[in-house]
């Protein structure tokens, strides 16, 4: 099966399909984005919310109802039997907050993810949070990580396809897995390395290909020409079932995102303007049809 037949994304080329990153933070306004989109029309979005979901963590969260009491109190003229009394309160009310916590999270997740498939108007989306280590803006914890994820699975919304990170602890990428498939979502396991091309790509995808993924994905960083057409070679010479999406990382690997379809990879990725960048090298939309043509 192709990953156009797997995401349900029809073409009447044989161009690969083109993913557009969704990069917005929580002050950011979501109708620029959206207006963009619908004038460019690529065929998916990535939403990738390690750029927006930290600024609503648990930590954030009880800080900013802490810092509301403490101001609250601050305004007020008391006693100091009545202050010790009153921040007491607010010790108890962090239990509280702790206890209620998992249930106000759901409901943040399902908002956050409402808001998204609200405001893109119906194009498909791949649901995608990376942490710091792997390239993103994510600072959650790899248990925090997969709550996030699970959750935004459950939400309802009919997510496209969910990216797991291959170097995350099997249990927990395990646990997303089997999350997505009970709501029929296609898993993309991905690899990155921002400093180098490994020379066990092949054994890597073969790898990767033996667990329950439905799709593959490499992005690796070339030092020189030979790593980008290593990449290359490595994607048209695998064997594996899943479809793959691969690409060198960087101006040098920046051919990759235009010739990869050619050598076997089914995706490419690419910004609605210079400044929506989500990994070094890609090209905007305009940039790739044109150099297409």
């Amino acid at each position: 099966m192709t990953l156009r037949e797997l995401l349900n994304i029809p073409s009447s080329t044989n161009k690969p399909i083109i993913a557009v990153p969704l990069t917005l933070g929580p002050t950011d306004k979501f109708s620029p984005f959206a207006q963009k989109l619908q004038q460019q029309n690529p065929d998916i979005v990535e939403w990738r919310a390690d750029y927006i979901a930290d600024d609503f963590s648990q930590a954030v969260m009880w800080q900013q109802v802490k810092t509301g009491a403490q101001n609250e109190l601050a305004q007020k003229e008391v006693s100091a039997m009545t202050e010790a009394k009153m921040l007491s309160e607010i010790d108890n009310a962090k239990q509280e907050f702790m206890a209620n916590w998992p249930q106000m999270n759901a409901q943040i997740i399902k908002e956050l993810t409402g808001t998204v498939f609200n405001s893109i108007g119906g194009f498909p989306v791949i649901l995608t949070y990376r942490t710091v280590e792997q390239g993103g803006k994510g600072e959650m914890s790899a248990v925090e990580y997969a709550t996030f994820v699970i959750s935004a699975l459950h939400s309802g919304y009919p997510f496209a396809a969910v990216d797991v990170e291959y170097t995350l602890d099997e249990p927990l990428r395990k646990s997303i897995m089997e999350a997505a498939h009970q709501v029929n979502v296609p898993v993309i396991l991905s690899y990155h390395d921002f400093n180098s091309t490994p020379k066990i790509l092949n054994k890597m995808i073969i790898d990767m290909s033996e667990t329950a993924a439905d799709i593959i994905k490499l992005a690796v960083m070339p030092k020189d020409e030979a790593d980008v057409q290593y990449l290359l070679d490595v994607t048209h010479d695998s064997e594996v079932p899943q479809p793959l999406i691969t690409m060198s990382m960087g101006e040098l690997g920046k051919r990759t995102r235009v010739e990869g379809y050619q050598y076997g990879s089914e995706l490419t990725f690419a910004t609605l303007n210079d400044s929506s960048k989500s990994a070094p090298g890609q090209l905007t939309i305009n940039e790739l049809l044109q150099a297409w043509q």
